[in-house]
């Protein structure tokens, strides 16, 4: 029993951190640029590689990391719900053969 509590717990912390992350990228800061220069030079045509853009100063590391912790709370997610069909599988074949 003490595998699939293990396996609940673990699929509603994911939950949770996904929903947390989420959160934090909607209420992430964003403000149009402001100055009457921009931060950089704009790019005609295709935005070059590694250049910020000029439109926005948004705190883009915090999408980039929420980002992660949203892909990792979902590859924990999907390992405990397999740890919980793992438990269920064994129980139930368990259970058959201490009824043969």
């Amino acid at each position: 029993m003490k595998i699939a509590s293990a396996a609940l717990s673990g699929i509603r912390s994911a939950q949770i951190r996904f929903e947390n992350s989420a959160n934090r990228i909607v209420n992430a800061p964003f403000t149009p640029e402001t100055s009457g220069e921009p931060a950089v030079n704009p790019v005609t045509g295709a935005q070059a590689v590694g250049v910020p853009s000029p439109a926005f100063t948004a705190a883009e590391d915090v999408y980039t990391q929420e980002a992660v912790n949203m892909t990792t709370a979902v590859f924990a997610y999907k390992a405990s719900i397999s740890a919980f069909k793992t438990w269920n599988e064994t129980t139930r074949e368990t259970i058959a053969a201490l009824s043969v």
